[in-house]
């Protein structure tokens, strides 16, 4: 994300590909833990509107009741009509 580069005057800079920001390698020396933070802040600030894109929310399927007759047709599986079965939920198709 940053290229080194040196200006005309013999001083050598950190410069951001994306937007041209600059460091001084001089301030880089000098102070390297709030150097390296403000480096960090920046390509976070890049980085954020990926990170934190718009999700929509989900919608779920309502559930549908099925007969377990119904059920056990679709499955080939025989059913027995003389006792009572409690019907199956499934999920409604999209």
């Amino acid at each position: 994300m940053y290229t080194t580069t040196r200006n005309i005057a013999g001083g050598t800079l950190m410069t951001c590909r994306d937007c041209g920001h600059t460091i001084s390698m001089n301030k880089v020396c000098e102070k390297p833990l709030q150097s390296a933070t403000d480096m960090l802040k920046h390509i976070a600030a890049h980085n954020a509107p990926h990170a934190f894109a718009a999700v929509e929310r989900v919608i779920r399927p309502e559930l549908e009741a099925v007969p377990s007759s119904e059920l056990a047709h679709t499955l080939g599986i025989a059913v027995l009509v003389d006792r009572f079965e409690p019907t199956i939920t499934r999920l409604s198709p999209i």
